[in-house]
């Protein structure tokens, strides 16, 4: 059944998956150099045939130099937008009791630049796709040499909507209904792993994007991956007759078109904003104090480190 707004979106965990669809979940995380399968791939996976046929279309794309370089322009996009664009307060600042360790520090700042690293990638994956069921895109496969990006080992433990504790999962609700989103992205939830970090990023998020500027940002970045398909380094040939000749039934059709409408919507959104928590995580743009920072460290006018 395709998916309606205010139906829950199905997923295929990691720990549900099997045969090919295992298969390609490994696949996908070597080429990508991550430790986890996002949530786009796991929703695609509830229709398995369609999941086989896109990855033998985009793996190519993925496996090329060009690809990266395409979401390192993207990246450093977002970035440069969400710091001229928005106040961003030192996230790592907060009152003793709540303070992060450095391992605890670590461990966030390793996850937020992975999400930062890893859904650029995501997002022009997701727009190719969106063209690709209307007519090809990209040039014939060229590049011979080893695709070269990081590799992340960490795999960041997530806070699920279901085992979430009340107060996170108030949060969680306010951020799908602000961002308009069926599903919360894996980013937030592995954020919630740390929950007065989530609660003091989402006091600088949710006013940020309830601003005509965050519109601007978002959407340029959607402009901005939407003119990079004419760079993209390997033809995707997966229109929507060519589905429903491999066999992808009508009613899966219309679902996997929906779901990547959905995705293309809440990635371009997604990269700005986990750009501006990498910016918070870095001691921000302003001297404004965290949210959760005490009153005290404020007074003592302490310089905030970084993670």
């Amino acid at each position: 059944m395709p998916w309606r707004k205010g139906n829950r979106l199905k997923l295929v965990a990691e720990n549900e998956a099997s045969g090919r669809t295992l298969e390609i979940y490994s696949e996908i995380k070597q080429t990508l150099g991550v430790p986890q399968v996002n949530a786009i791939f796991q929703a695609f996976a509830v229709y398995p045939k369609f999941l086989d046929l896109f990855w033998q279309a985009m793996q190519p794309v993925a496996e090329t130099q060009q690809f990266f370089h395409l979401g390192n322009r993207l990246r450093a996009e977002a970035y440069t937008r969400a710091h001229n664009y928005f106040l961003v307060p030192d996230l790592c600042s907060s009152a003793p009791a709540q303070r992060l360790s450095t391992e605890a520090q670590q461990a966030l700042s390793e996850t937020v630049d992975m999400f930062h690293y890893l859904d650029p990638l995501l997002l022009l994956l997701a727009v190719a796709l969106m063209q690709a069921f209307e007519k090809p895109v990209g040039q014939p496969h060229r590049e011979s040499v080893p695709a070269e990006h990081p590799i992340f080992l960490y795999r960041p433990a997530l806070m699920g909507e279901e085992s979430a504790p009340l107060q996170t999962k108030a949060v969680y609700e306010d951020m799908k209904r602000t961002l308009d989103v069926p599903v919360l992205s894996t980013a937030y939830q592995a954020f919630a792993r740390f929950p007065a970090f989530l609660e003091s990023y989402w006091s600088v998020l949710k006013p940020a994007t309830q601003s005509a500027l965050y519109a601007l940002s978002h959407t340029g970045i959607r402009e901005s991956a939407w003119c990079l398909l004419d760079e993209f380094p390997a033809r995707v040939d997966l229109t929507l007759d060519q589905l429903s000749a491999a066999g992808v039934s009508d009613d899966e059709i219309t679902a996997v078109v929906r779901i990547t409408e959905i995705f293309v919507e809440a990635l371009s959104r997604l990269v700005v904003n986990v750009a501006l928590a990498k910016i918070g995580l870095e001691g921000g743009n302003t001297h404004m104090v965290a949210p959760w920072a005490s009153s005290e460290d404020h007074a003592k006018g302490e310089p905030k480190q970084a993670a």
